[in-house]
């Protein structure tokens, strides 16, 4: 595997500042075909967005912490990390919405899971850490 791209982004826990994340994401999809990047780049910059936004909303991050994000693009996929100094979770709890029933939340997860190859969690020294996994096979079909 070769690793085309290395990048760091710290977010502020505000929503606005997730905006940037397309930008973030979109430069370094560069290093890609333009096919390849656009379909990378609609599955990506979702999940992430969502990621962030979950932290936001439910991580009860203390007072001056951020979102830090790691992203490696190699040949063949894409990583993002995104860590945060919030209170734990377990992914595998994480209910999915019920279907059929008017709800105006919990859906974050779930969307997440539909847009990645891979998810996974961990609690770390510095705090949570979700991993998001994107297959460049899946863009490339």
């Amino acid at each position: 595997m070769n690793v085309l791209v290395r990048s760091r982004l710290q977010l502020e826990p505000r929503v606005l500042a997730v905006r940037s994340v397309g930008d973030w994401l979109r430069e370094a999809a560069q290093r890609l075909d333009p096919a390849v990047a656009a379909s990378l780049l609609a599955r990506a910059e979702l999940a992430v967005h969502e990621a962030c936004i979950n932290v936001i909303d439910h991580a009860g991050l203390p007072s001056g912490a951020v979102i830090d994000l790691d992203l490696v693009l190699e040949d063949d996929r894409l990583t993002v990390r995104v860590t945060d100094a919030g209170a734990d979770f377990d992914l595998a709890r994480v209910p999915l919405p019920a279907l059929g029933a008017l709800q105006e939340r919990g859906f974050g997860v779930k969307i997440i899971r539909s847009l990645v190859d891979g998810l996974s969690h961990r609690r770390t020294a510095a705090g949570n850490e979700l991993t998001l996994t994107f297959d460049l096979g899946r863009d490339r079909a």
